[in-house]
C-alpha cells in the first residue's frame, strides 16, 4: 500500500522545470542563429575572393581590387563585413590580400558574440 502511494505523487517535470528547459532551448537557439548568420555572411566573403583571379591580372591596380571587392560585397548585402582591415599589397605583379577582422553581435545587457576570420590570397 505504501508503494502505491508513493507512485502516484511522481507525476512528471514540474512547471518551474519546463519553462527553464524552454528558456535555455531559447538563449541556445538565439546564440546558434547569431553564429550561423556570421559564419553564413564569411562563406559568401569567401566565394568572393575565390572568384577574383578571373577578374583581375597583373596589370590590376590595388584601388581596383578594392572598388571591385566593395561592389561586389554590396551587390550580396555584406555591409556587416568591416573593409578598413582589409591589407592590398602588390609586388612584382603579385597581389597579395590579407583580411583580417573581427565581428560582434550584440545578444542581450553586455553580452556580446564576437567571432574573428582571417583571409589570406595570393593572385
Amino acid at each position: 500500500m505504501l508503494q502505491y502511494h508513493l507512485k502516484t505523487k511522481q507525476a512528471g517535470a514540474s512547471f518551474i522545470s519546463i519553462l527553464a528547459f524552454l528558456v535555455l532551448l531559447g538563449f541556445s537557439l538565439n546564440f546558434l542563429v547569431r553564429i550561423f548568420g556570421m559564419h553564413w555572411d564569411d562563406r559568401l566573403l569567401v566565394s568572393i575572393l575565390d572568384g577574383l583571379p578571373e577578374v583581375i591580372n597583373r596589370d590590376t591596380s590595388e584601388k581596383d581590387v578594392r572598388k571591385l571587392l566593395n561592389n561586389r560585397l554590396d551587390i550580396n548585402r555584406l555591409r556587416s563585413i568591416p573593409t578598413n582591415e582589409l591589407v592590398i599589397t602588390k609586388h612584382k605583379g603579385e597581389i597579395k590580400l590579407i583580411w583580417q577582422y573581427e565581428r560582434r553581435e550584440h545578444v542581450m545587457s553586455n553580452v556580446d558574440i564576437a567571432l574573428t576570420f582571417n583571409h589570406e590570397y595570393s593572385f
